[in-house]
């Protein structure tokens, strides 16, 4: 026989756009992108940011974006600095 003092579960809807590592777009002056904030993984993988040109190791929490177009896939991949990102408009 069931118990009679469980509380039926309801489904509650997940809040995504508030999840670290979700994908959102962007538009910019060079067009649209899809952008994934990426927390530290210690897996010892090293990318160069295209915009410092610095090694960024994937142990730092970190930006990847490609175009949204999404033609290539993941060629178009880039892992950028936080901050690198967020300048990259004010960059020549």
């Amino acid at each position: 026989m069931p118990r009679a003092n469980r509380r039926s579960e309801q489904h509650v809807p997940l809040a995504l756009g508030r999840l670290s590592g979700m994908e959102r777009r962007e538009v910019h002056p060079d067009g649209a992108w899809i952008v994934r904030r990426v927390r530290g993984a210690a897996t010892g993988k090293v990318y160069r940011c295209p915009g410092c040109q610095q090694t960024l190791s994937d142990a730092i929490a970190h930006v990847v974006a490609w175009p949204a177009d999404g033609l290539r896939g993941l060629p178009d991949r880039r892992h950028w600095h936080g901050q690198c990102w967020s300048a990259r408009d004010r960059r020549h």
